[in-house]
């Protein structure tokens, strides 16, 4: 049986990583052995580049047996890497070595490096970047599916998502929304009040698989983790005293007594500081109590006077703050009816406050407030309901036993010339000092509480039993805590210390039980659960499939089978998609599909990335800044009603003509927000409104009421309060109505006629306003000229799939202009699983500017010289295909020059939302055409006339159906695929074309294969 490795703490975690395995080898190198076969390899493929007379790239080959170590390492290295992603020979020459050939040199090269622990290219290929290495064609010939797939035993680090997940649920947070009418809880939502924590796992932001098992632990993340454990810690000790042992039990019946403590000594100080006057009056006569105050003194303030020239600030400007006001007005409030006028009230105020030792600095600001400001604060408290909203504390003894105690303690400690706080001060020290002693006397906690305690910590942390071993080091370690730091401070170290334990931050998934003629073993039952949960949520197993674990019922395909099938048929959770599109004017950004399997395809595509890329409101010509989120919000939502349908979902990600503009996703409430603007539209177009007055519009009174239009106070009979206008809202409507409206539209958009408060014409179904409208700009959509579709998706011009939505675009486009290569690469490695290797660091990667010319014959002009186009015949003729768009995402037939030089009309910088504010600059024609090859299917590769082709023939190719599979094997693995996963991604093929196109047909076959369900030592 494979034994599980202990967990350890992340520090201990992190100095492994500089341990032996990873420091270079001092061991004295040994000569090359350079086979002769090997020298014959070299003499025919390489020297003739790359010897004593021809030293390409500075590189020589004919004196390897001579070099020092180091450099013969380096460059075996690099030798190793060129050879095995088969860049060298360049393949534009024509004496290429044979397959055999080439792996004897590989293997030569590995041998060596091997020997010298200096071997690097294994740990490259695991990088996603590298995963397209593995030949396609043999991976889906069948050749190799007799092989046995199997992934090697692995912890890996959690990743920025599950991270949130496992403190909201260990710091109790559990954060809802409004969803269609109902209170949902939601997950995804990490905004943690009363916790200050930062997530040290944030994945890549790149397109493509972003979380891999090959991340390793550094010092970044462990100081990260250490604030955040103590965080954590202080914010569990803080629930479990304010749920009174309802959560963290164990800690609260340690912690009890003390907290008991502290919360009579916070109501004692309370009291005292709030009726200290009183309690004095009572302990002492009066002639006594006068004795033993403080020597008064006085602060010396002057009122402004006002002249011409000198003004006052007005009392808004004055204000010391809510907690001060507060003082000053109970201040006053006592002593008022006893002062004979404000200059006594204001004194006896003062003396009140340097009796309780206040310090000078405050009580002069408070004294010149007053002398300045009394008058109109006294206006203001009357008129805002001062008294209401800050009433005193009212004097209500406590029981007799805590008032003799209190009036003991005060007589014991009370020296003349004490202020108030001086008492208070001393009194709680007594206190304080007597329930510690009190404590000591009772003993620490026990064994049991000490034992419940890690108990607890580990069910609640790490989320399990703690083993026999785990049991006795942690009471151990508990009790010692205890006895150097006492109960408090032991219970928090505690909590910091299994925070730390590298199980909190690592997966586990390790073989165990006997191992099958393949030397494979199946992963123990609960690390099966962690890991088909942690494939589709970000969170822990729920209890079904916790249940399943715990009675024997993950031990087979079949079990995997039910249980990956239920959770994908789940849809009574709610996920925030992405914080970031949501907080900007609340877009609804959710989903009830497990989260991960849209996050692949969001991932995939990339195009959140257009998020981070600035981008000019001016050239956008309107508000590109609140288009952008809904920009991407929607793009979700069209992933999101595909993987619903689950039909042939690849290829309507790529042609699909129907899209979201500017929608809810409730086609029922869009149509009833259209039809409302309708209703008012064909209310009072035939009435002379542009001319109406108060009288006229109180005559519609009970239709305004009715319609409840923006702004337009009809439930309060039209009066106005403050800004407010209604007469001018009404028209600034039905202006904006009747431009939507007038050339005979059906239905018009909903967007909202001018900015103010309250409610617009459409909301999200989270129940805010629906903003962003401008996104149909990047349609081409002209939003008062717009027959608005209701029901959505809906068919849009110049649009098939996912590579023509505007945020795709914006994502692989620049600050100001498109990117042809960028566009052309992602097709390349996403869609056709093909390479393109780095850009030399000797190459300057910048295309010039020239504003006489279109971007396809710039970048033909710098791109098209031989040594370059050997990787740009790659990705240019697929990029240049999207020239029909511009870097907004917007088809266009002709090119804006924007320069100065070319500048046509300068139109303005700001407008109304539906005019287009664009620069008319001069244009050239765009050409659009491009050419596909790669799909090994002659049908399909060749010409294509512009972007919607080449996705349309994209859709139909079975490499590009076969290259998405590999990255959805990526993303549900955590590692590349190799040929011995070659049966699981055949099989998942398969799976999708029996199904018609179910995406969810090939996430059960990847969860339930052999890649999936078996771990191989790593020895192996």
């Amino acid at each position: 049986m494979t034994s599980i490795p202990a967990t350890t703490c992340l520090a201990g975690s992190l100095l492994c990583l500089t341990g032996p395995g990873l420091i270079a080898q001092s061991a004295k190198p040994t000569a090359l052995n350079m086979p002769q076969e090997i020298e014959y390899l070299l003499e025919d493929y390489c020297w003739k580049c790359h010897d004593n007379g021809t030293t390409k790239g500075d590189i020589r080959l004919d004196n390897l047996t001579e070099l020092p170590l180091d450099e013969r390492l380096d460059l075996f290295n690099r030798m190793h890497e060129q050879a095995y992603l088969e860049h060298m020979p360049p393949k534009d020459e024509d004496d290429q070595p044979s397959a055999e050939e080439r792996d004897k040199l590989i293997a030569w090269i590995a041998q060596d490096l091997k020997a010298h622990d200096a071997e690097k290219l294994g740990a490259k290929l695991k990088m996603p970047a590298y995963g397209n290495y593995v030949d396609h064609q043999k991976l889906f010939s069948g050749d190799y599916a007799d092989l046995n797939g199997a992934t090697p035993d692995r912890r890996w680090l959690i990743s920025e998502y599950i991270f949130d997940a496992k403190f909201n649920r260990l710091l109790r947070y559990d954060p809802n929304r409004t969803i269609d009418g109902k209170r949902v809880r939601v997950i995804g939502d990490n905004n943690r009040r009363g916790v200050n924590l930062t997530n040290p796992f944030l994945l890549p932001t790149d397109s493509g698989v972003r979380y891999y098992d090959n991340t390793t632990l550094d010092g970044g993340h462990l100081l990260t983790m250490l604030t955040n454990a103590r965080e954590a810690s202080a914010y569990i000790m803080y629930l479990a005293e304010r749920n009174r042992g309802n959560v963290f039990p164990a800690v609260h019946a340690i912690m009890k007594q003390e907290w008991e403590d502290e919360q009579t000594l916070a109501e004692r100080e309370r009291f005292l500081t709030d009726f200290m006057d009183q309690l004095l009056a009572d302990i002492y006569d009066e002639r006594r109590h006068q004795e033993l105050l403080p020597a008064f003194v006085p602060v010396e303030v002057e009122p402004v006077e006002e002249s011409e020239d000198v003004k006052k600030a007005g009392l808004h400007s004055a204000n010391l703050g809510n907690e001060e006001m507060k003082l000053m007005y109970h201040t006053v409030l006592k002593h008022q009816d006893t002062a004979r006028d404000d200059p006594a009230l204001i004194r006896a105020c003062e003396r009140e406050w340097f009796n309780y030792g206040h310090s000078e600095r405050q009580i002069t600001m408070r004294v010149t407030f007053l002398h300045n400001y009394f008058d109109s604060w006294r206006e203001s408290m009357v008129k805002y309901n001062y008294a209401q909203k800050n009433k005193p504390p009212v004097y209500k003894p406590r029981s007799d036993e805590e008032m003799e105690i209190i009036r003991s303690t005060i007589v014991k400690h009370r020296q003349e010339g004490d202020t108030y706080q001086a008492i208070i001060s001393k009194c709680v020290a007594d206190w304080k000092q007597g329930f510690e002693k009190k404590r000591v006397e009772g003993g620490v906690a026990d064994d049991e509480q000490i034992g419940t305690l890690v108990l607890e910590l580990f069910h609640e942390i790490l989320e399990r039993e703690p083993s026999p071993q785990d049991a006795v080091e942690n009471f151990n370690l508990a009790k010692s805590y205890i006895g150097s730091l006492g109960n408090r401070g032991a219970v928090e170290k505690m909590i910091e210390t299994l925070i730390l334990n590298s199980d909190f931050v690592y997966r586990s998934e390790f073989g165990v039980g006997e191992a099958d003629e393949h030397g494979r073993r199946m992963m123990s039952p609960r690390d099966a659960a962690y890991a088909i949960s942690y494939a589709l949520t970000d969170s822990s197993p729920d209890a079904e499939l916790l249940e399943a674990a715990e009675n024997g019922e993950l031990r087979s395909r079949e079990d995997y089978k039910r249980e990956v099938t239920r959770l994908l048929s789940k849809r009574d959770q709610y996920y925030i998609i992405d914080e970031a599109v949501e907080r900007q004017n609340r877009t609804a950004n959710f989903t009830n599909l497990p989260i991960r399997k849209l996050r692949f395809f969001r991932e995939f595509f990339g195009y959140p990335q257009m998020l981070s890329i600035f981008k000019d409101n001016k050239r956008f010509g309107g508000n590109y800044e609140n288009s952008k989120y809904r920009m991407v919000a929607e793009a979700d939502r069209l992933v999101e009603h595909i993987l619903i349908g689950d039909e042939k979902v690849f290829e309507k990600l790529l042609t699909t003509e129907e899209f979201y503009v500017f929608h809810s996703g409730d086609n029922e409430a869009m149509t009833a927000s259209s039809e409302r603007i309708r209703k008012i539209y064909d209310h009072f177009k035939d009435t002379d409104w542009r001319n109406f007055e108060n009288e006229d519009l109180e005559k519609h009174v009970d239709f305004l009421n009715e319609v409840e239009m923006r702004g337009v106070n009809a439930k309060q009979g039209f009066k106005d309060k403050g800004r407010q206008n209604s007469l001018r809202a009404f028209k600034t409507a039905m202006e904006s109505f009747s431009l939507r409206l007038d050339n005979g539209e059906k239905a018009a958009a909903p967007f909202v006629s001018f900015p103010a408060h309250g409610p617009g014409n459409a909301s999200t179904r989270t129940g805010f306003s629906l903003t962003g409208e401008e996104v149909a700009k990047s349609y081409n959509i002209d939003l008062i000229n717009w027959d608005y579709p209701t029901n959505q998706p809906a068919k849009v011009e110049h649009r098939s799939g996912m590579l023509t939505h505007p945020a795709w675009l914006i994502a692989f486009a620049r600050n100001t202009e498109t990117d042809p290569i960028h566009r052309g690469k992602w097709i390349r490695e996403k869609l056709l699983a093909g390479t393109i290797p780095d850009v030399p660091i000797t190459v300057d990667a910048v295309v010039p500017e020239d504003h006489t010319k279109t971007m396809r014959t710039r970048l033909a002009e710098r791109t098209e010289e031989a040594y370059c186009w050997k990787c740009h015949e790659h990705m240019n003729p697929l990029g240049n295909a999207f020239e029909m768009y511009d870097d907004f995402g917007r088809y266009r037939m002709e090119e804006f020059l924007e320069h100065p030089d070319n500048l046509i009309e300068k139109r303005p910088d700001k407008g109304q939302a539906y005019e287009d504010l664009r620069d008319i600059y001069k244009t050239l024609p765009v050409v659009s055409t491009g050419r596909l090859e790669g799909t090994d299917d002659p049908e399909l590769d060749g010409e294509v006339e512009d972007g919607i082709e080449l996705a349309r023939r994209l859709a139909k190719s079975d490499r590009v159906r076969q290259s998405i599979i590999r990255h959805a094997f990526r993303y549900f693995m955590g590692r590349n695929e190799t040929l011995s996963d070659s049966k699981t991604l055949i099989d998942a093929d398969q799976a999708y074309l029996e199904s018609g196109g179910s995406f969810d047909a090939v996430i059960v076959s990847l969860l339930t294969s052999d890649s999936f369900l078996y771990r191989i030592s790593t020895k192996n």
